[in-house]
């Protein structure tokens, strides 16, 4: 009577398979995470963004200006505009937003947002002064940049 079962060789090929499909589903997971953080901290820089310009129609110009700052310092001025009460503090890798205002000359409504992306260091450009510099979508240790309404460094959005 012969005995039922997977041979050696069977139970090696099935391995070596699945072996094969991690190895190409792990970065792909991974790069999949990276975006998504990166997708969020945009989406809360756009919605922190909107908050100030409805600030700034009230009070013509942008809330703690001419200082730079993390955006919870400013949780006093910009909660009553944005939804739910609720401030979006840090960047999808769990750093703070970073705040400056009115930082070219004495114009008291210019704002920028910044994340320093997973990296959490600034990438070394002036993002302020060298504004829309685009950057591959995989490159997530750049630095994000949301100024006066627009995305002026950053991964590429389309």
């Amino acid at each position: 009577m012969k005995k039922k079962g997977f041979t050696l060789i069977e139970l090696l090929i099935v391995i070596a398979i699945i072996g094969i499909i991690v190895a190409i589903a792990i970065p792909n997971l991974l790069t999949a995470l990276q975006k998504s953080r990166q997708k969020a901290t945009m989406g809360d820089m756009k919605s922190l963004g909107t908050s100030i310009e409805s600030y700034l129609t009230d009070f013509q110009m942008a809330p703690g200006a001419g200082s730079v700052s993390f955006i919870y310092q400013l949780s006093d001025y910009l909660i009553p505009y944005h939804n739910n009460n609720y401030l979006p503090r840090k960047d999808g890798w769990g750093a703070d937003l970073r705040y400056t205002s009115g930082p070219i000359g004495s114009n008291q409504d210019v704002y920028s947002i910044i994340s320093y992306g997973r990296s959490n260091a600034p990438t070394g450009i002036n993002i302020l002064l060298n504004p829309y510099v685009v950057r591959a979508l995989q490159d997530f240790d750049n630095d994000i940049c949301f100024s006066n309404g627009v995305f002026t460094y950053g991964p590429r959005t389309n």
